[in-house]
């Protein structure tokens, strides 16, 4: 049994946020990418689930509250 997969649609209702953020991070976020390409080329990987990341930036977030 493989993860479920959110509908087509939820993503359209947030298209425009998504977009935003990309456009203002671009460099970044390409830069996060080239390092992860590097670490996992040299077998360096986090084992955390998406769920993992979430409550970290749940955590981090309440914390600058």
């Amino acid at each position: 049994m493989g993860a479920t997969v959110p509908a087509i649609e939820a993503d359209e209702l947030h298209q425009a946020d998504v977009d935003a953020f990309i456009a203002r991070n671009r460099d970044a976020l390409n830069e996060s990418i080239q390092i992860s390409r590097e670490e996992v080329a040299r077998g360096i990987y986090s084992k955390r689930t998406v769920d993992d990341i979430i409550a970290a930036g749940m955590k981090r977030h309440s914390a600058n509250g």
